[in-house]
């Protein structure tokens, strides 16, 4: 939205222009306008200086561009190129326009120049890479397409969206995902956004610095926040009510709870400095930032300064101990709960510097158990809470997760009663069906009873790695939604834990509201077809690797079961003598491992013969990483988890000779896992913890000042120990959530998971010495000290502790273990399916 401007529900609909612009097909060179000049800034962040005057970007009115349908109204652009006059028929084009990208919003120019870029140009901008720098010299011109319904189109190609909204992300991906990333990296992701349609975002980033000033104005003291206030990868829940505190000087042993306090401070004023440029972003880019509203969630000792209000404490979440859970919050409908939300809503304006949004995120009760169940209760906490929104701004709409209605204390007569509490009161929602691909609410809760929702792809937990999608589901469900709510369905949007993995299923959600939903058949295998072409390059992107990708989007990406989510790999999980699990992120495949295999060798052996080829093209960063990827799959789900068999097998057999040969070769399918994934930044713990350190150079708003005294190196390493602490415990000590967020990165594998596995081998062969049964309370003592040690490490201290290596010798890495372990892959999947 722009600077200084409040965007009303019905005007985000829609950019209108300020003027009709006329659609000019000359050659003229574009100047940019103070509305498209973000767009050509990202032109020359992105492409090739050849590029940089390629486009010119328009503005026009609704009627200048007739929508593609009736339903396909919004955000309507045409790309068509720009006829040459007879005088300029001997020109290169060079500095003139070549292309024009005409649209009713920002965000529909940003889609066009995507479709410019993937139809005429053949590459695309994703999270592993691109090939903007294969681009030709000269800028291609727009070629007839052929659509999914056979027709041709042959000049001005009209696209629109049949919902207002595309959202990105989910309030978790802060932590799993973005906790430590600096501006470069969100200007990317951003940049990214904007090329795939996104024009609604949760802007969370910081808000803690709104919090601290909120409370410090109230009389809350600093000392009371050190037990309310989390760490960098924790803050998504302390948001949410779930959780409160930190426990990072504890588990390392270094420092006080003063001195984490001190971190705190530093960290969230960071943070707002860099909510600052993404806000001053979003407003350049006009996509509409979703603010954070007053959760009621507050630090104890604000009980102590109103006691006379109503202020509890919150169930407790996930096995936490009573200190980091059972958060304090202010009860929505007692009077307090009104005037703080009023006052804060007041003071974030104030300090936002002028950027406004009337969308507000609120979750009260995520994964929560409400004070009250009656309807009547729920409906009265909505309609305050409703109510008190509209009082700070006229035009609020609530936004919220629809997460919290598949908890068991919740059903569809109490979801009806909370949200229709809402427009009782005159409110405006906004839901996100947080998992509609894999836990949908909409079909059970009648669409929400009335409220906007979102139709969502999340795709994976905890920013859990492996190959998995539902494609003959995603590519239906949100067109059924939208026939059976056509009023209520007003987004589609990706809300991934984590990215850097499954990029088509991710890449073809968000052109799911540019087709028309009255006839959504979509070609799967041309879509993919063309994404294998912009991601491989001509030469690359032959028969064999089409046939092999076409393999794993019928098995890998098209799981058919009741399967929410991928699976974990056996490496991940603390080691026991039964590994199958079948439960939420277990351990149990889907999919038919001889045709993995048989695409895995085939890409494996394209990818070194066109690594190879004498064109001396380098391979691209894309292609190297689903070499990675594959590989990985392979090794950790199809040859670990059957040579684990062996090693159980052995115990049973009490030979111990077996067991000591099983382990070894278990070890070593862990260690190449380890050095395959340690060669690729995407895949290493290394990059995760640099990450975390170099976020203590992140530059301070203004004002801000770092005391003499501040220790500079315990800040890394509080940083450092969120950064494990997430991808491990999960808390203060394992308990429920123990691993939730393991990934599979070189450097924890070896570090962490590989002295577990080490530990456990030898427990079997002490069993079978001594002949007993192995103790898994034993073994669980010897794995508890060292993990708890791990917990206090600082990387790079220990013998292959590396950092981040920039991907180019994963090829040879690759190829070796396939040399290795090809023969035994196919005999294992053959021996299984």
């Amino acid at each position: 939205m722009t600077k200084g401007t409040t965007r009303s529900w019905s005007s985000s609909l829609a950019l209108v222009a300020v003027a009709v612009v006329a659609i000019l097909h000359t050659t003229a060179t574009a100047a940019p306008t103070a509305q498209t000049q973000s767009l050509y800034g990202l032109v020359e962040r992105l492409l090739p200086k050849a590029y940089h005057t390629t486009f010119d970007f328009q503005i026009v009115s609704e009627s200048a561009i007739p929508p593609s349908s009736p339903k396909n109204k919004y955000d309507v652009y045409r790309v068509s190129n720009v006829a040459a006059t007879a005088a300029d028929a001997s020109a290169t084009g060079h500095g003139r326009p070549t292309v024009l990208i005409e649209g009713t919003t920002l965000s529909a120019l940003g889609v066009g120049l995507k479709y410019y870029l993937e139809q005429a140009a053949q590459v695309e901008l994703t999270w592993s890479g691109n090939r903007f720098n294969e681009l030709p010299g000269q800028p291609p011109r727009v070629p007839d397409l052929e659509l999914d319904s056979g027709n041709v189109v042959t000049t001005g190609h009209v696209h629109g969206s049949f919902v207002p909204w595309r959202y990105y992300t989910n309030v978790v991906t802060f932590g799993y995902q973005f906790a430590f990333w600096d501006w470069s990296r969100w200007e990317r992701e951003l940049d990214w956004m904007v090329l795939n349609g996104v024009n609604q975002l949760p802007a969370m980033v910081g808000q803690e610095y709104v919090l601290r000033e909120f409370f410090r104005s109230l009389g809350v003291k600093d000392a009371d926040f050190s037990s309310f206030f989390s760490g960098p990868t924790y803050q998504p829940w302390q948001r949410m009510g779930n959780m409160q505190g930190s426990w990072t000087y504890k588990l390392t042993g270094t420092g006080t709870e003063a001195d984490e306090l001190a971190y705190k401070h530093r960290w969230i004023d960071s943070q707002w400095a860099l909510q600052q440029k993404i806000l001053a972003r979003l407003d350049g880019f006009n996509i509409t930032s979703v603010l954070p509203a007053f959760q009621g969630f507050v630090p104890r000792a604000l009980k102590n300064l109103y006691p006379q209000a109503d202020i509890r404490n919150s169930s407790t979440w996930s096995g936490f101990p009573i200190q980091y859970t059972n958060v304090t919050y202010v009860e929505p409908t007692d009077p307090l709960f009104a005037k703080l939300s009023i006052d804060y809503l007041k003071l974030q304006d104030k300090l936002n510097n002028g950027h406004r949004s009337n969308l507000y995120l609120l979750d009260l009760y995520n994964e929560l158990i409400p004070s009250c169940l009656t309807e009547v209760c729920l409906k009265a906490i909505s309609t305050a809470v409703s109510k008190t929104l509209q009082t700070a701004d006229k035009d609020a709409v609530w936004v919220m997760q629809g997460w919290f209605l598949t908890a068991p204390a919740w059903n569809p007569a109490r979801g009806k009663a909370y949200l229709e509490g809402i427009q009782e009161a005159g409110g405006k929602s906004f839901v996100y069906d947080l998992a509609s691909d894999s836990v949908p609410v909409w079909d059970s809760y009648d669409g929400f009873f009335g409220s906007d929702f979102g139709w969502s792809v999340i795709n994976n937990y905890g920013a859990s790695q492996g190959l998995f999608g539902k494609l003959s589901e995603i590519t239906v469900l949100p067109y059924t939604a939208f026939a059976q709510y056509p009023n209520q369905l007003r987004g589609i949007g990706v809300t991934a834990e984590g990215i850097n993995n499954n990029e088509f299923i991710y890449g073809l959600t968000y052109t799911f509201p540019w087709v028309n939903p009255d006839q959504p058949a979509l070609n799967i295998p041309k879509r993919l077809e063309q994404f294998i072409q912009r991601r491989y390059g001509p030469s690359g992107a032959t028969p064999k690797v089409q046939q092999a990708w076409k393999l794993l989007s019928e098995t890998v990406w098209d799981s058919r079961t009741k399967k929410e989510t991928g699976s974990k790999s056996y490496i991940e999980k603390p080691p026991a003598l039964n590994m199958t699990d079948p439960g939420w992120l277990g351990t149990v495949f889907w999919y038919n491992k001889t045709t993995v295999v048989h695409a895995w060798d085939t890409l494996v052996q394209s990818g070194v013969a066109e690594r190879n080829a004498p064109h001396g093209r380098p391979l691209p960063k894309s292609y190297i990483f689903d070499l990675v990827d594959t590989t990985r799959e392979i090794l950790l789900a199809t040859i670990f988890p059957s040579v684990h068999g062996s090693l159980i097998a052995a115990y049973n057999r009490q030979d111990i000779a077996q067991i000591r040969t099983a382990g070894r070769q278990l070890l070593e399918v862990a260690n190449d896992a380890d050095r395959l994934l340690s060669s690729h930044p995407l895949f290493s713990f290394g990059s995760w913890v640099k990450e975390a350190r170099d976020s203590s150079n992140l530059p301070l708003p203004a004002g801000s000042t770092t005391p003499s005294t501040f220790n500079r190196n315990g800040f890394q390493q509080f940083l450092e120990s969120n950064a494990r602490n997430l991808v491990t415990w999960w808390g203060p000590e394992p308990a429920d959530l123990a691993d939730y967020g393991s990934k599979q990165w070189g450097g924890l594998i070896s570090s962490y998971y590989v002295p577990r596995w080490q530990l456990f081998i030898a427990q079997l062969e002490l069993a079978v010495q001594q002949k007993r049964d192995y103790d898994p309370v034993a073994f669980s003592a010897l794995v508890s000290k060292h993990e708890t040690a791990w917990q206090a490490q600082r990387w790079g201290g220990r013998n292959g502790e590396s950092w981040a290596s920039n991907g180019y010798d994963s090829i040879d890495v690759v190829r070796q273990l396939w040399v290795k372990y090809a023969a035994l892959a196919a005999k294992i999947a053959a021996s299984e399916d």
